[in-house]
């Protein structure tokens, strides 16, 4: 077990890693948005921060249900597919995730003021809509001639030695491994794995931990992730018409977010006079909890052109992680004989909640209506994502540093159309989503096309939209030891089909 006088030294230098170790990464699926809406929304690229009159506008600019000229409510069905084509050293590979899911709901009350005043009409309004899908599954496969997991072991071994990282008469596998993640975090955990599957072992020498792995001659490695998961954003909100051509409206916002991420990690082909044989390493992370946000609005009317501007503020996130690990090494002794180590702890780690703080967003929007022919929109929204913060900041110093010298400043493109002929409506759409990176080859810009047609039935209206984005990034293996990267381009298509009933 870990001496005391070695706990002092571990708590002062690794006081920053008590909790599981974060990455940009795994933190930037809070950050993003990804907003799934009503069909009509979706089709026209998301710009309606001008326009409002639909049940997704609330989302952008509250304001917008006070622009209703009945009361409504509707739903949307979504079907999605992501195809990941990763490159990882010249291997190409490929894998399709499906998605088929209630992705928006929402209901428009209206008061409206038949007498004099200056308020013409009040609205409440509730939309819940996805913010962000996580299912997402993608394989990395190639011959690694520098690396090995071994060195993500070995980075986490600094520090410790063979009593710290052993299993006494009296205890078990299972109760060190939960004693070392309660008291002393994932570091002395992932240290604990590595030594007790034989993967690594102890120089008292040099006081310090080697690998009994040999690729000098290069290792076959297969990396799988599997993730599924949301984001969903609730809308409580109020508006009022002011006058004729004035709007203003806020929401009170509650975030809910579940993300499983599930990861294997297989190595093997290790150079002939290597010990070890086949590494087989899984990872299970669950992260879930809850946020609030609010948004303030207003959209002017003059004549033919609309204008919108809204703000959200931060959204204040309350998390829990919850990780369960094994690891599984194969390996052989000068005599030929084989062995197979497998650490299997069977423990779940429950951490300490933490603290996010998204950055706020600003939508700029404005819009030409050609009475009833047409629409041609727009809306600019910017989001400092160097803003964001984990808390406490004492647990999250590595991770709040790489975020503020890493993450950037960005400026999202929205462009809508819209024809209307008789009771036909034909929509166009086109979104730019800026890389939260400093360093573009990290994350490249991303961009889709979107179109859609609805048609009106008086009481009820039906619309369907497609939507097409394409997007490239570079996705880091490992936080430590192997960190080579992996290119993944992906192809996100998503379908929508919306239900809308006046009342």
């Amino acid at each position: 077990m870990i001496r005391k006088s070695f706990a002092i030294i571990f708590l002062f230098l690794f006081i920053s890693v008590i909790t599981r170790a974060q990455s940009v990464n795994e933190i930037l699926n809070t950050l993003m948005d990804n907003p799934n809406g009503t069909a009509r929304f979706e089709s026209m690229g998301g710009a309606f921060g001008a326009l409002g009159g639909d049940l997704s506008a609330i989302n952008t600019n509250p304001a917008g249900s006070a622009v209703f000229n009945d009361n409504e409510y509707g739903f949307t069905l979504s079907l999605e597919k992501k195809e990941n084509k990763t490159i990882f050293f010249n291997n190409h590979e490929s894998q399709d995730a499906n998605d088929f899911s209630f992705s928006q709901g929402g209901v428009i009350w209206l008061l409206k003021n038949y007498a004099e005043g200056n308020i013409n009409k009040i609205s409440f309004g509730f939309n819940i809509q996805t913010s962000n899908s996580f299912k997402d599954n993608f394989v990395v496969k190639g011959r690694n001639s520098l690396n090995s997991i071994d060195k993500f072991f070995l980075n986490n071994s600094t520090g410790l030695n063979t009593e710290d990282l052993s299993v006494g008469s009296n205890e078990s596998v299972s109760g060190v491994y939960k004693y070392l993640g309660e008291n002393y975090g994932f570091s002395a955990q992932q240290a604990f794995l590595g030594y007790q599957a034989y993967l690594i072992n102890y120089d008292k020498d040099s006081n310090s931990f080697y690998s009994l792995a040999n690729y000098s001659e290069g290792v076959d490695q297969q990396y799988i992730s599997e993730t599924k998961g949301v984001n969903t954003k609730y809308n409580f909100n109020f508006a009022i018409q002011y006058k004729k051509n004035f709007y203003f409206g806020m929401n009170l916002n509650t975030h809910n977010i579940y993300i499983e991420n599930y990861i294997v990690h297989n190595e093997s082909n290790f150079s002939e006079n290597s010990a070890i044989t086949a590494i087989s390493f899984e990872n299970s992370l669950i992260t879930q909890g809850e946020g609030v946000s609010i948004q303030l609005g207003g959209i002017a009317k003059f004549n033919s052109f609309r204008f919108g501007l809204s703000y959200q503020s931060p959204t204040w996130y309350t998390l829990r992680d919850q990780t369960y690990q094994s690891l599984e090494i194969r390996s052989v002794d000068l005599d030929g004989v084989k062995y197979q180590d497998k650490v299997n702890p069977q423990v779940i780690n429950a951490y300490p909640d933490y603290k996010i703080n998204t950055p706020s967003v600003i939508t700029t929007s404005a819009a030409i209506v050609l009475g009833n022919f047409g629409i041609l929109s727009i809306d600019l929204v910017s989001k400092d994502y160097s803003k964001s913060k984990l808390k406490p900041n004492k647990d999250f110093l590595n991770i709040n540093r790489n975020i503020n010298t890493k993450l950037t400043n960005t400026l999202d493109i929205r462009m809508g159309s819209e024809i209307r002929i008789e009771k036909f409506s034909f929509r166009g759409g086109y979104t730019k989503i800026a890389s939260p990176y400093k360093d573009l080859d990290m994350m490249a810009d991303s961009k889709s096309l979107s179109f859609g047609f609805g048609y009106d039935l008086g009481e009820t209206i039906i619309n369907f939209s497609h939507k097409i984005l394409k997007s490239n990034k570079k996705h880091q293996l490992f936080d430590s030891g192997l960190t080579d990267l992996a290119q993944i381009d992906t192809t996100h298509s998503l379908s929508n089909l919306s239900l809308i009933f006046k009342f």
